[in-house]
């Protein structure tokens, strides 16, 4: 399971649709800026099974191969 973390709700919402996310299925959470200490809006996706592997597999389209 990896956490996708984002300040960029938008952009979070963007990438669950395309993995088949529901919208509701996004979690706020407000995160600490390591700069600032203060606490900002953040937005994330739990993925695991399926949809970790989808986002794997686009991941690896554009990674160079070792």
């Amino acid at each position: 399971m990896v956490h996708l973390v984002s300040a960029d709700k938008d952009r979070l919402l963007a990438l669950g649709a395309e993995l088949g996310m529901r919208p509701e299925w996004l979690q706020y959470k407000p995160l600490k800026d390591p700069r600032t200490g203060q606490r900002v809006p953040a937005w994330h996706w739990d993925l695991w099974g399926s949809r970790l592997r989808e986002l794997d597999r686009e991941g690896d389209a554009g990674a160079p191969r070792r």
